[in-house]
């Protein structure tokens, strides 16, 4: 595979990096010479310094052998120009822009392919989508879905006391009732696949794979008792703290909060919506924020204040509160307000960041789920990128391995073969087989037949051996 990304910011050097870590062609066009050099010196791939939207530096980056043409600056016009200038010089490559102005993303182009645009990410969706399935699963970690499917993986982090702690995984599958798989433990920054013989330790961050009663079965068995998220406060009224209003509200559809009438479908409309009695309180420390935030949302309650003063929590602003989502603009303000918020009562925090090695820092501190844009961001656009039938994948912050789910078509070299003769890459691991309505455990004996869905974790550096074995390349 041969991407060239135009960007190298903070989501165009971690898509880079990690596609180089998984032996792919990557070329990065990067107009800031010191940016250009930066990138140069840390990742092994090429660098052109110059403008996306010249026919000359995309040349000299190779975009006549790109499968894939990536915009990921900072401006949304040049990502829709340098998307449709490839486009119209080259009908090879594929064509992903990041646009993060909602009434780009909401209008035809999402739908048709408009401009030479074949895919739009929009980051702050994106980072609700992550926060909304979050909350609706009572915040305890973070929630990743696999499509179609029903199942869930859901971060859990075993807390000193939780009876869960030397417990051997075995035992505690035979222990609780509903279905659910355990592919993943973080222990002191290492990541390892357990096996039945596991002991779960105190401190331990589990992954599980399962649908609603598997996941709800091992959280009330770790002592997090799912709530359901009532009083809901946001800290920062800027875009992603809007759409999580938006859903919790109900608005987008008939009002147009979001931008035009039916655009929260569009966007966000893969979520049931459900009446709800939850209330929301903004809370913002701009005062011209506010007075938009109180015209928009009319139930919502909105307060001028910034959320690090002292008297936030000396007036017990928070005092009563299900939820904090702190989504301002500064992440270390949100882990901040995030760990205030708890000391004071606050049941639930989800804090948005944008470094990913923030992720795992927030979990030791304490905060219940850490959502990171850019990992949000860099797996969208990494679901495009798959081949293979691939249907979506999960990037595990703090670990060196990734979780694929894939469809097997008739082309695929692994139909008709059983599970013990497959010769997947070293480390990897067959999670599950979902077969119609039947979820199976991949037991030696088990035939691979067309149509299988199925979900791997394999180590980041394998993800190209595994492509290649789906697709039957």
């Amino acid at each position: 595979m041969n991407v060239v990304i135009l960007g190298a910011g903070r989501v165009g050097w971690q898509l880079a990096r990690q596609l180089v870590s998984e032996g792919k062609e990557v070329t990065i066009i990067e107009k800031s010479p010191e940016e250009a050099r930066r990138v140069a010196d840390r990742l092994d791939c090429r660098v052109i310094t110059g403008e996306g939207n010249s026919i000359p530096v995309l040349r000299k980056a190779g975009i006549e052998q790109a499968d894939f043409f990536v915009s990921v600056t900072e401006s949304d016009e040049i990502n829709m120009i340098a998307c449709s200038l490839v486009a119209a010089e080259y009908s090879e490559p594929v064509t992903v822009a990041r646009v993060r102005n909602v009434a780009y993303s909401a209008s035809r182009m999402v739908q048709q392919r408009l401009y030479g645009i074949d895919h739009i990410i929009n980051p702050e969706i994106e980072a609700a989508r992550a926060v909304i399935r979050s909350l609706e699963r009572g915040a305890v970690g973070t929630v990743n879905p696999f499509t179609e499917s029903g199942l869930t993986m859901t971060s859990i982090t075993i807390d000193p006391g939780c009876s869960l702690a030397g417990r051997l995984v075995k035992d505690i599958r035979t222990s609780l009732t509903g279905d659910f798989l355990l592919p993943l433990v973080i222990r002191d920054g290492e990541s390892m696949i357990p096996t039945g013989e596991t002991m779960v330790l105190a401190n331990d961050l589990l992954y599980v794979i399962a649908g609603p009663e598997g996941t709800d079965a091992i959280i009330s068995a770790a002592g997090l008792r799912r709530r359901e998220l009532r009083r809901i406060a946001i800290a920062g009224g800027g875009r992603i703290g809007r759409y999580v209003a938006d859903y919790l509200l109900g608005n987008g559809d008939d009002n147009g909060s979001v931008s035009s009438p039916g655009t929260w479908t569009k966007l966000i409309g893969r979520f049931r919506r459900k009446s709800t009695n939850r209330s929301v309180h903004f809370i913002d420390r701009d005062y011209a924020v506010c007075r938009e935030l109180a015209e928009s949302y009319p139930s919502a309650l909105v307060t001028n204040a910034d959320i690090s003063d002292e008297e936030v929590s000396e007036t017990g602003l928070l005092e009563g509160y299900d939820l904090l989502v702190s989504a301002t603009g500064s992440q270390e303000l949100n882990l901040v307000s995030a760990l205030h918020a708890k000391n004071h009562g606050v049941g639930r925090t989800i804090a948005l960041v944008r470094k990913a090695s923030y992720v795992s820092m927030a979990r030791e501190m304490g905060v219940n789920v850490t959502v990171s844009v850019i990992i949000t961001m860099v797996d969208s656009i990494l679901r495009i990128l798959r081949k293979g039938n691939i249907r979506s994948i999960h990037t595990i912050a703090g670990s060196d391995f990734e979780i694929i789910d894939f469809l097997l078509d008739g082309n695929s070299s692994l139909v008709g073969k059983v599970v013990r003769d497959l010769k997947l890459p070293k480390d990897s691991l067959i999670l599950m087989v979902n077969r119609g309505e039947e979820y199976l455990l991949p037991g030696g004996n088990l035939q691979l037949a067309e149509g299988d869905r199925m979900m791997v974790i394999t180590p980041r550096e394998a993800v190209k051996k595994l492509e290649e074995a789906v697709a039957g390349s």
